[in-house]
């Protein structure tokens, strides 16, 4: 008699149950003690080793269980998000085609309807009651084969939602406050992270399943500043979202929670991982909900499973952040003035142009940035003041991005004032921008006159992309410009400083620092001559002992000769050389100065650099002596610094 396939099979499950009843008669407590994390096919195996099971029924045993059992077995919880061969057998579990193995709305209603149908809570979440309900269900066993070699298509998330392993052991979870990248959150904005906590997993993986925050004591927190709140995992996935309402946020005594549930997070033994919540802020808040506010992680308020299945808690006490509400980014738009690093430096000028040679044209004064914070900002006016002292007078100003001209405007001849209308000049958000203020100068003498250019905070008019007014703030200040309608323009070339080894004077001085500077000079609306005092008066130094200007005791010399070309010597009583109008000379000029002297004033450990402070000359032979020391002070008019024993 020929014994068909399912002739087998029912033979081996007949065996099967005849095993189980003889195990029974054994002693079932003690085998469920050994064989409560065991699969069915690791019982069979080891009824066959005890010899419940006969040889001769161990094969049709092992076929029989292996055939009725599932391809898949659900272990996760699913959500909305997830996604994966496991999301895949439920779509196909409850009538969800396409298949596509991600957990999405319609996903979601239709659990719900199976939840509803095999009396589980209708959430729409896939946990442990839904898990029981699907894997007991007989019509699994056809539609979850289908998906058993398919390839896991599991994403990052779904795979950090996976609850930790019963390891038996007991564990320790650790939760600590962690910072927020920004304390200051602007209306309508969202996901802004409002509080970070970092967890610590302790002698065994912790699954965590529950956070809880205090919002506080009043409502307004969720009725008018935010609608939405969020915790990330982290690797910024969202585990969990509320919105935020009577039903999500609960009171308990004077204080109202919010509480995230219905995921797990693998916590991995030793591990410690920061998690953050963030926010979604109403597109309106009113201003007098414009404040400090201070969210919570309660005592106890992060709740994990650890491998012994025991609830383990944190923090210790209560873990709070404080975040202030403000207006819009466009509300808060800002503009922000200030003189640029790589503005005009001081210089003595000659206005020498024009039908009375007394003119300049757009003299440089001042390089100013201005930035817009928050959101774009367009100025639409500015006011600028340029003072001024002496005989010559500023007439007309000019305001300059770059090449490009943006307005000009008409100098107040008794206040400096001049006022740029209509330039509607854009200030990309987060963007710096260098204009340029210049000024006409009419009327300069043989006498100095001074320049100087300010854009204070009231100068701009601004507005934000909407139109509402921007209060600026900062200020911009240009350097002094001394005009003249005659006199020297000074170009320094180059300024070194060397260390040389000299003899000893009087058992003080092992070394000199000699400074050469390089210095072409230019005759402008007359003649200019120079060396009428002595010739150590006509140019004037400064020493900077480690960057601060020092007066010393120490022996110095300077030491110039006349220029071999350009000047003149012949026909002169009391000036050591002329340069003629429109003539220019280059020379060089050396300051040296000894390592020590019996003043001992310098010190051996400090370094020393020279400055170039003034040059003295006049408009006639013997006439009285004009000084030019707008480069006292600068460092673009010093050498760099040596050390001296």
């Amino acid at each position: 008699m020929k014994i068909t396939t399912t002739s087998k099979v029912v033979a081996a499950v007949v065996g099967f149950s005849m095993a189980l009843t003889a195990f029974a008669a054994v002693g079932a407590t003690a085998a469920s003690a050994q064989t409560s994390s065991m699969s069915l096919t690791q019982l069979v195996n080891l009824f066959i080793q005890l010899g419940i099971i006969s040889p001769d029924k161990a094969q049709a045993a092992l076929a029989a269980v292996n055939s009725a059992a599932p391809a898949v077995s659900f272990t996760k919880d699913l959500t909305v998000g997830s996604s994966g061969a496991e999301v895949t057998a439920l779509q196909n579990a409850i009538g969800v085609s396409p298949a596509t193995g991600y957990f999405g709305s319609i996903t979601k209603a239709a659990v719900i309807a199976y939840q509803t149908a095999h009396g589980v809570p209708g959430t729409g979440y896939v946990g442990p009651l839904t898990r029981a309900a699907l894997n007991q269900s007989s019509s699994m066993t056809s539609s979850t084969s289908s998906t058993s070699t398919s390839s896991s298509t599991t994403s990052t998330a779904s795979t950090a939602t996976t609850p930790a392993v019963n390891t038996g052991v007991e564990g320790i979870l650790t939760v600590n406050s962690a910072p927020v990248s920004n304390s200051t959150l602007y209306v309508g904005q969202s996901g802004d992270p409002v509080l970070a906590f970092t967890a610590q997993a302790k002698l065994s993986p912790i699954s965590i399943q529950r956070v809880q925050l205090d919002l506080g004591n009043t409502t307004t927190i969720y009725t008018k500043v935010f609608k939405t709140m969020y915790l990330l995992d982290p690797n910024g996935n969202v585990l969990a979202q509320a919105d935020l309402n009577s039903n999500t946020v609960v009171k308990s005594g004077s204080d109202y929670l919010l509480t995230f549930s219905g995921f797990n997070y693998n916590l991995p033994k030793d591990a410690q991982q920061t998690f953050t919540v963030t926010g979604d802020l109403y597109s309106a808040i009113d201003s007098d909900q414009q404040t400090a506010r201070t969210i919570t992680l309660a005592t106890n308020g992060v709740r994990g499973v650890d491998g012994a299945g025991i609830d383990q808690y944190g923090p210790a006490s209560d873990l709070t952040q404080s975040v202030t509400i403000s207006a819009s980014l466009v509300d808060s738009a800002q503009l922000l003035l200030s003189t640029d690093a790589a503005n005009f430096l001081p210089a003595d000028v000659v206005a020498a142009s024009g039908s009375n040679d007394n003119q300049y044209d757009k003299l440089p004064l001042l390089a100013f940035d201005v930035r817009a914070q928050k959101d774009t900002v367009e100025i639409t006016d500015l006011t600028a003041t340029i003072n001024g002292t002496g005989v010559a007078t500023a007439t007309a100003a000019y305001l300059y991005d770059g090449s490009t001209l943006l307005g000009s405007a008409s100098v107040n001849a008794n206040t400096g004032v001049a006022s740029f209308t209509n330039i509607n000049y854009w200030v990309p958000q987060d963007t710096t921008k260098v204009l340029t203020l210049k000024a006409d100068i009419r009327s300069a003498g043989s006498s100095v006159s001074t320049f100087k250019a300010v854009v204070a905070a009231s100068g701009p008019s601004a507005q934000n992309s909407q139109g509402s007014t921007v209060n600026p703030s900062g200020s911009a200040t240009g350097n002094t410009f001394n005009v003249r309608s005659v006199g020297p323009v000074f170009t320094l070339n180059s300024a070194s400083i060397s260390k040389s080894a000299t003899a000893s004077q009087n058992n003080y001085s092992t070394s000199t620092a000699d400074a050469t500077f390089n210095l072409t000079i230019q005759a402008v609306g007359g003649d200019i001559y120079f060396g009428q005092q002595a010739a150590s008066s006509t140019f004037g130094f400064g020493i900077y002992e480690n960057g601060v200007k020092t007066t010393i005791t120490d022996a110095s010399s300077t030491a110039w000769s006349v220029p071999s070309n350009g000047a003149v010597t012949t026909g002169l009583t009391n000036a050591a050389f002329k340069i003629s109008q429109n003539n220019s000379v280059t020379m060089p000029i050396d300051f040296i100065f000894e390592g020590r002297t019996s003043g001992g004033s310098l010190v051996p450990t400090a370094s020393y650099a020279v400055g170039l402070e003034s040059v003295n000359w006049s408009t006639t032979d013997g006439g009285a002596s004009n000084t030019s020391n707008f480069m006292s002070g600068q460092t673009a008019w010093r050498t760099s610094a040596v050390s001296l024993p």
